[in-house]
């Protein structure tokens, strides 16, 4: 089982270091509509404006690229170092994932952007799995 649940953070680090290049790239066009009606509402009362339009495309390319450092470094410091089952490799991936959690979805909720909330939950919930399962076997 241990091999599985590596091979699992391997995937969400991966898939989450893809989703930031995604939004890096992609943020400002018609690709992240979706997100957008998501979001705007706890900003906008109507459709932002050029200026807004161009902060969100910026503010979504800064997000995006840190997702995808985070991403990366997990997939990597996984994919290289969970075998050594040394306790620092899954306190440093544990400590990521709480501090991304606690940070990022405090401001989600604070702003009220409700469905970046329950993705970071959802995520959260995927990245706890292996690092439960997998506890026992750093310490």
């Amino acid at each position: 089982m241990f091999e599985f649940f590596r091979l699992w953070l391997i995937v969400i680090g991966a898939g989450i270091a893809a989703g930031g290049v995604l939004l890096c790239v992609l943020g400002g066009t018609r690709v992240f509509a979706v997100m957008n009606r998501l979001i705007d509402p706890a900003f906008w009362d109507g459709l932002p404006d050029t200026p807004a339009r161009r902060f969100r495309a910026w503010i979504y390319g800064l997000l995006g690229a840190i997702m995808a450092a985070w991403g990366l470094t997990v997939a990597i410091l996984v994919s290289r170092a969970w075998n050594t089952r040394q306790s620092w490799v899954w306190w440093s991936v544990a400590a990521s994932v709480g501090l991304w959690f606690v940070l990022d979805t405090g401001q989600s909720l604070r702003y009220r952007v409700f469905a970046n909330a329950a993705i970071n939950t959802a995520l959260l919930v995927a990245l706890a799995i292996p690092l439960a399962f997998t506890f026992g076997d750093f310490h």
